[in-house]
């Protein structure tokens, strides 16, 4: 099995799993940077992401063309994708998504929505909130459909991990396929604790440090143990990568 190969078999993995934590319902796309050629990226055709095959897998050029064979129709908004790989040359894969919890803080005028569980501390303390009525008016329904529209989302996200979309949902960025997954889904996980503990007070939010110290340690030993667990629960092949451990990773079980 070829790298390429081997990576768009994980893209489908990666629909799934995001489907199975309720990240991704039947809309919402995971996209990945080509491994060959930095200007093209890959994602499914317009299908529900738990149904997605290896067989539904479409290259695109970053301004969203297709390249080579058309599997079906395109998500209309590839172009999201296309404009974060483009303004982030590190950043190797993009979820957008509906996120329900995610959602709420969307439409929130004075909550932020920051980091409260260290799972999900790579999406920081200041995670913006892309507003499509400022530049493009209140006649949309509220989809990226142009890079014009997903260049001034990526403007937005600027160098962080995510960004919320007002009404709509957020993108999350990641320097790998596993790490956008994990993100994406402690965000949702991050979301479901910050509503309860604002339902009893006061919040209180990760530090800089903190944030710091835990997405430094965020490497092979915490990636592989989330997502040889979430291959296993949805009934795909798992291939292993390096169990590394980052810089910050705890060394109290020497």
């Amino acid at each position: 099995m070829t790298n390429l190969n081997q990576l768009k078999e994980d893209l489908v993995t990666a629909n799934r799993i995001l489907a199975d934590k309720n990240v991704l319902d039947s809309f919402g796309h995971v996209s990945v940077r080509h491994p060959d050629n930095p200007e093209r990226f890959l994602m499914s055709r317009a299908r529900a992401p738990n149904c997605v095959e290896l067989g539904d897998i479409m290259e695109f050029t970053i301004e969203g063309n297709i390249v080579g064979a058309e599997h079906g129709k395109p998500y209309s908004e590839r172009f999201i994708h296309g404009a974060l790989l483009e303004a982030r040359p590190e950043v190797m894969a993009v979820v957008h998504n509906h996120s329900p919890n995610v959602v709420s803080f969307s439409v929130a005028k004075k909550q932020c929505f920051c980091a409260v569980m260290h799972m999900a501390a790579p999406i920081g303390r200041d995670v913006p909130n892309w507003d499509v009525r400022d530049k493009f008016g209140d006649n949309t329904n509220l989809l990226v459909t142009n890079m014009e529209m997903a260049r001034d989302l990526a403007k937005a996200l600027g160098p962080r991990t995510m960004a919320l979309m007002r009404g709509h949902g957020c993108v999350v960025v990641g320097k790998s396929l596993r790490e956008v997954v994990f993100t994406s889904i402690y965000a949702e996980v991050n979301a479901q604790i910050l509503g309860k503990a604002m339902a009893m007070g006061e919040v209180m939010f990760l530090s800089d440090g903190e944030i710091a110290a835990h997405t430094r340690g965020r490497a092979g030993f915490t990636l592989e143990r989330g997502w040889e667990d979430w291959c296993r629960r949805v009934n795909r092949p798992y291939y292993p990568q390096a169990w590394d451990r980052g810089p910050g990773f705890s060394r109290s079980d020497k």
